[in-house]
């Protein structure tokens, strides 16, 4: 098969590239920056910003016609400050919109990566089902809720089939994003204590690898609809801080202090995209997790 892969430089797209090659698949990658070329077996890689129609359109005729899409690519803000809606909606809506455009084809089976941040802070304590009301708070979620809708009705209006997979906290190697286990990560790898304001609300961590797993089998599965992506199991923050800290093994402490915003718990129902797939993780908080401490010191050190 040929392969389009947008984000194939990001933390999902890496390990989902790695599968492709081994899988024998001709992968085509388009992007801003270029995958790491040390890496055996990388896939052809053209230059383009999605943002840009043209660049897009260039990329298209460069490559070929091509049997699926697989988009990872997304506006991710690191912090909430880069978190605007003008970026968020151009990157994400604007660039999907910009690359289905020039690469899709009726008959094609395709995957685009959502989030759980399109269900913003649910008030309920229940796993949230793909049917949950959509109230994201930031602007990411909103263009990813936007993106949805273009990618519902353009599957109908072209005739292919898309799967949008709702990707639940993902953990491993390599996250740049600022969010929780990094940063507990970070704090514990350079010896300084980890501060949690709450702490007793519930996340749903997948790691990485399961992640990409995910994308795969939904492609050869030539999936429809909108799907959850997690662990379906709902870990404290309190309790991924501790874990951290145990498998740190360092001098940090734990510094509990009173919330300061609205607790909510979000953990992902399951339960369509396994009876679809067959799917479970392969690992289950923390598994996987000593891993990523063991690159961050290594990474420090070599500071």
């Amino acid at each position: 098969m040929r392969v389009l892969l947008t984000g194939a430089n990001g933390f999902l797209g890496r390990r989902v590239a790695e599968l492709l090659v081994a899988g024998d698949h001709d992968v085509v990658s388009i992007g801003r920056s270029a995958p790491d070329r040390s890496v055996p077996h990388a896939p052809r890689f053209i230059k383009a910003d999605l943002v840009e129609a043209g660049d897009v359109h260039r990329a298209a005729k460069d490559a070929g016609d091509v049997d699926s899409i697989i988009h990872l690519a997304a506006m991710v803000p690191k912090n909430a400050a880069q978190d605007e809606a003008a970026t968020a909606f151009a990157v994400n809506v604007m660039g999907t919109a910009h690359l289905f455009g020039a690469f899709g084809r009726a008959g094609q089976a395709n995957i685009v990566a959502s989030t759980a941040e399109v269900y913003g802070l649910p008030a309920g304590h229940a796993p949230l089902r793909e049917d949950t009301e959509l109230r994201p708070r930031s602007w990411y979620g909103a263009s990813k809720v936007a993106t949805e809708i273009f990618c519902r009705t353009l599957e109908h209006h072209d005739e292919m089939h898309i799967a949008i997979l709702r990707f639940t906290v993902l953990y491993g190697s390599g996250d740049t994003i600022q969010r929780a286990i990094p940063n507990f990560v970070r704090s514990a790898v350079l010896g300084e204590s980890i501060r949690i304001f709450g702490g007793e609300e519930l996340r749903d961590y997948l790691h990485v690898d399961d992640a990409a797993r995910a994308v795969i089998l939904a492609w050869e599965r030539r999936l429809s609809g909108t799907y959850n992506v997690g662990s379906g199991a709902g870990v404290t923050v309190r309790d991924a801080a501790d874990a951290v800290l145990r498998l740190a093994g360092g001098s940090s402490a734990l510094e509990q202090h009173p919330r300061q915003k609205p607790a909510a718990d979000i953990v992902l129902d399951v339960t369509r995209f396994r009876q679809a797939t067959g799917f479970s993780p392969a690992r289950v908080f923390p598994d996987g997790l000593e891993e990523q401490i063991a690159r961050a010191a290594a990474a420090d050190a070599r500071l």
